[in-house]
């Protein structure tokens, strides 16, 4: 999935939204699917996925309701445990994630 010419706001977008449906559940990344992503790819995806974990970190929930707080749990705990695959990744095959 290298950027070629034209396509770097295409891809962004598709990185984000890679890194939106691991949030919700729908992709778990594991070394299999992080194989295809060249070194570019990768730093994308973990500043996509940093930024998605503050900006989910930054909301407030009402700790009143239990649903919302445990949804919010979950999501934290996919993008925690998304952004370690991805480190761990990285580390193998030495690309500086910075």
């Amino acid at each position: 999935m290298a950027l070629k010419g034209g396509e770097d706001s295409t891809q962004l977008r598709n990185l984000a939204l890679l890194a939106k449906d691991v949030m919700e559940g729908y992709l778990l990344l594991n070394p299999l699917v992080l194989r295809k992503y060249d070194e570019a790819t990768c730093k994308e995806l973990f500043r996509q996925l940093r930024r998605l974990q503050t900006t989910i970190r930054i909301e407030s929930v009402n700790l009143a309701n239990q649903a919302a707080l445990r949804t919010r749990n979950h999501r934290l705990q996919r993008m925690s445990q998304a952004i370690g695959v991805l480190e761990h990744h990285a580390r193998l095959n030495r690309i500086p994630l910075g």
